[in-house]
Order: C-alpha cells, then structure tokens, then sequence
C-alpha cells in the first residue's frame, strides 16, 4: 500500500507528464503545474527538486517499468518467436497504460542536462539490449533469418510514434498487433520475404 507522499508524488508525475505531453516542457509553466496537481509551491518542491528534476521523473518512470515487466517476459517465455511477441504485447501495454510519459519520453529528450540524458540513453539502451538478445537467440536456433540487428534501435521509436499518430485511430491492442505483424514477418524464419 502507497503511502501518502507517495500518493502526492505518482499525482505530480501524471499530471505533468499530460502537460508536458499537450503542451511542450517549456510551453508548461510552474503556475500550470501548481494547478494541475492543487499543490502550493513549497509542496509542490516537498516531493520534486526542480522541474528538470520532474522531466527525468517523468522519462524514466515508464522506462523503468517496462524494463521491470520485460524481465518478468524473458524470463517466462521459453523460444524467441514467443519471447519476441511478448516483448511486444508487453510494450504496447506499456504505451497504452501511460501514453503522455512515453509521448513526453520522445519529443522532450533534448530538454534535458547530460546527467539525465546519460540516464535515459543508458537505460533505453539496456531495454533495446533484450530485444536484441531475443533476435540473436532467434537467429541462432533457427527460428528467425540472419538479420542485421541495426533496426532494434529504432523499435521504442516505432511503438511510440505509432502509438502517438493513432491513439484514437484504434485500440492499443491492434496497434501492437499490427506492428508485430508487421516485425514477425520481418524477422521469421518461416515467413520469407521477397528481394527487390
């Protein structure tokens, strides 16, 4: 059970990350941020040290998540084809359940001091590091044709834009359903793709 600070805190994180989301980091004004959570200032700085502060909050808490739930995936799943498609399931709930912070994840990376860039980028990368792993395992025992791995840099990328671009367009799960599709496709064994 949450304790009431960390009540307040999850409020703050939320609600700034649909400003932040709607409006821009800079387009958000303290004044803004104050309303949203019905917070004074000192209480508002009682739970965050600064609003960069806020920013990497926001960032890394759907990373850390996902990075959480994907453990719990690769550790369950038994062959690469099925722990590639749960990554995916697990990421496209991931993005459904909290679609400002990862909205605010992609475009406000550059707002950021290189102290917390350095912890966005290290973790992204420890994320992507498991997808990569499942593709290798896949490529290695056959399931999935020899492939270049380049591509898994841009699967966060894929997901959120996606995400971002159709969020009413259709539910979270055929979105996922779509783009692993699309990804299973691409890189099983089974399912040969055509040269140009």
């Amino acid at each position: 059970m949450r304790t009431r600070n960390e009540d307040t805190r999850a409020r703050i994180l939320t609600a700034s990350a649909d400003l932040f989301a709607r409006q821009g980091y800079h387009g958000t004004g303290l004044s803004e941020l104050l309303d949203a959570v019905g917070l004074q200032k000192g209480g508002f700085y009682h739970h965050i040290a600064s609003k960069e502060q806020l920013l990497l909050e926001i960032m890394l808490d759907p990373i850390d998540r996902v990075l959480a739930s994907s453990g719990h995936v690769l550790g369950a799943a038994t062959d690469a084809t099925r722990k590639l498609q749960q990554l995916g399931t697990d990421l496209g709930q991931a993005m459904a359940a909290d679609l400002a912070a990862w909205t605010v994840f992609l475009r406000e990376y550059s707002a950021l001091g290189e102290d917390g860039k350095t912890q966005v980028l290290q973790r992204r990368q420890q994320y992507l590091n498991r997808w990569r792993r499942v593709l290798e395992e896949g490529m290695a025992n056959g399931e999935f044709r020899k492939l270049n791995l380049a591509f898994v840099e841009s699967i966060l990328g894929l997901f959120i834009y996606t995400f971002v671009w159709a969020r009413a367009s259709a539910p979270p799960e055929e979105l996922t359903a779509s783009i692993m599709e699309v990804l299973m496709r691409g890189v099983c064994e089974s399912a040969p793709l055509e040269h140009m």
